[in-house]
């Protein structure tokens, strides 16, 4: 038996796959990445199976196996983003489809079509379920963008641009007299190593991000609409919140949630972020970033007046971010300035 190529990284596959199954086994947050990974190991055991040892010939089992990885990655997406536990058996329905192709790989055209419609319905979900997280974490952390999962649009992307390629490769045959390395083991090697490298990559960020971040509740996508019109008994509320949030400086604590505000307020949380909202037209995070910004300015006046130097980022830190890049971010956003164009303003007018 000679081992090509490709073989090899199928083998590396299944090593990586086996690996990641151990660094996720028993954490109930991860448990779709260690059926991903599970998965991963056993499709590359059949694709090895069957082009190193002539298994097809007696049941050609690997085309279902794309209708399995589709909803396998999305409830990996939603795993990252929920405290619950990665897969439960209400979950078992997803996989109704891969079953059922397993009985029907004789009729591969007709998986093959499933498969499509599979990654088109499972990447949408992921792109759309990661669309409400980002808006409703606004509305619930002032360091949303310490916890951001916008990477996975671009995982999501290479995870697109894998199978459309693997389709290309195995499906649109009419192509390959124009594009004839399309059908070349060389095409097919890349695609395996765009799977290995997406592979690692998933289980390093699923085990990263679950340490980071503890996840949202089940109503946790829930996020404040657009500010309705000011009420005069809403007008009040919030420059009651607002005090309290300046006079207690709230915002200076770099992990500031929209349920300890509510707590500190006694109001509930939806109202909390209602009220900034109405009141603002901001986000819970944008509203706590403003004012960490306002403090940051008086800052600089009080230096620029007395003639100290601190460090723009020391003054950043004592106002409550947590990350340089954010910071200067959202200084030019407030102000139209960078910091360091800002406080030589300061200086040239003093």
């Amino acid at each position: 038996m000679d081992l090509a190529l490709a073989n090899l990284f199928q083998i590396a596959l299944i090593t990586v796959g086996l690996l990641g199954m151990i660094l996720t086994l028993g954490r109930p947050r991860l448990r779709a990445a260690t059926a991903l990974m599970a998965m991963a190991a056993v499709w590359m055991s059949f694709n090895l199976l069957e082009e190193a040892f002539g298994t097809r010939e007696i049941w050609l089992v690997t085309p279902a196996f794309r209708l399995a990885y589709p909803p396998l990655f999305f409830l990996l997406v939603r795993s990252m983003i929920f405290a619950r536990p990665g897969l439960t058996r209400i979950d078992g329905l997803h996989f109704i489809p891969f079953l059922l192709a397993l009985a029907l790989t004789p009729y591969i055209s007709l998986v093959e079509h499933a498969a499509r419609v599979s990654l088109v319905v499972y990447a949408g979900a992921s792109i759309w379920i990661l669309h409400r997280f980002h808006r409703a974490n606004e509305d619930k952390r002032s360091d949303a963008a310490s916890i951001n999962l916008r990477i996975l649009y671009l995982v999501i992307a290479v995870f697109i641009s894998n199978s459309v390629f693997d389709v290309i490769r195995m499906d649109a045959r009419w192509l390959h007299q124009d594009w004839p390395w399309l059908g070349s083991a060389q095409a097919y090697n890349t695609q395996l190593l765009i799977a290995l490298l997406m592979t690692g990559f998933t289980v390093y960020f699923a085990v990263r991000r679950e340490s980071l971040f503890e996840g949202l509740s089940d109503d946790g996508l829930t996020a404040s609409g657009p500010g309705a019109q000011v009420e005069p008994a809403d007008a009040r509320a919030f420059e009651r919140l607002d005090a309290l949030v300046r006079e207690q400086d709230l915002f200076t604590e770099p992990r500031l949630t929209r349920a300890e505000l509510a707590q500190a307020s006694g109001l509930p949380e939806r109202q909390v972020s209602q009220l900034i909202r109405t009141a603002t037209g901001r986000s819970f995070n944008d509203y706590i970033n403003a004012l960490r910004i306002e403090d940051v300015k008086v800052m600089m006046q009080e230096d620029a007046a007395t003639g100290q130097r601190r460090r723009l980022l020391d003054l950043a830190y004592t106002a409550g971010f947590s990350s340089k890049s954010v910071f200067n971010a959202v200084f030019k956003r407030e102000t139209g300035q960078t910091p360091s164009a800002f406080a030589q303003s300061l200086s040239q007018t003093d």
